[in-house]
């Protein structure tokens, strides 16, 4: 008669583990192909060790919601739009648009509006020029005509009539070409969830970073329909944790990828 009770004890603890088992979700989430700093580093299907600042708080915020286990895929940026839409992924970051709300689940307020407390992250831009370049008065000019570097991958805001964007491949070289005087200014981040500060390489003279921040941006961690679905409590505590889990500094480290790397 004891045979059933021991073969139940010694069992306890495996059927414990396959319940917790069953209640981990896999979350898939996308995000692109090309390296766009401080956000993701590498191209194509490559995971360095060294991430990107995104990755990275995706991590600790997963583990610090628990039950939670992350893969993830690299498209092109449009393709995981549309692999959100047809619920192939499971989420990716991105700014709120409402045609996107059509297919992609936001963290949003009692009435309808994205909540920026729940965010990803909000990130403020700024120029950046030489301490010599009286930017400020070209930019005031009616026909004034400003010459910006500005790394690939990156959307340009609506700047004033006159300015001409030069792309490059780095902040780096885009800094190194404004030191030169071969352009008027550059962009950079100066400002991650309403905390200023300043690219370290910025800060060095003869630049200088003008205030206020030339545009903000908020980027929300999105979920798709199905995976909110299946998961609406997990979502809402992975949105919950993100802004308990961000590291500000580590945005503005990985504007030097892959310097940083070496520190």
């Amino acid at each position: 008669m004891t045979y059933p009770i021991v073969l139940l004890l010694c069992l306890s603890p495996l059927l414990s583990f396959i319940t917790r088992a069953e209640h981990i979700a896999t979350l898939t989430f996308c995000y692109e192909d090309k390296q766009l700093l401080p956000y993701y580093t590498g191209e194509g299907h490559t995971a360095p060790y060294l991430p990107g600042v995104t990755i990275e708080h995706l991590h600790a915020s997963a583990a610090a919601a628990g039950n939670i286990k992350l893969a993830f895929v690299r498209f092109p940026w449009r393709r995981c739009l549309q692999k959100l839409e047809q619920n192939e992924v499971d989420a990716l970051v991105a700014t709120y648009l409402p045609q996107r709300s059509d297919f992609a689940v936001y963290p949003t307020t009692a009435d309808g509006n994205p909540d920026r407390n729940r965010a990803m992250s909000s990130h403020a831009t700024c120029l950046v020029h030489r301490a010599d370049n009286n930017i400020e008065d070209k930019i005031t000019r009616q026909h004034g005509s400003l010459v910006v570097s500005r790394p690939l991958g990156y959307s340009n805001p609506d700047y004033p009539a006159g300015i001409s964007v030069v792309p490059v491949h780095s902040q780096q070289q885009a800094l190194d070409l404004v030191l030169s005087g071969r352009v008027d200014a550059t962009t950079t981040l100066c400002k991650v969830n309403d905390v200023a500060g300043a690219d370290r390489l910025s800060q060095r003279k003869p630049l200088v970073v003008v205030y206020p921040p030339l545009y903000e941006t908020t980027g929300y961690l999105v979920f798709s329909k199905a995976f909110y679905q299946r998961h609406p409590a997990l979502a809402e505590q992975l949105w919950q944790v993100l802004g308990s889990t961000i590291q500000p500094q580590r945005y503005y480290d990985y504007l030097h990828y892959p310097d940083m790397a070496a520190q």
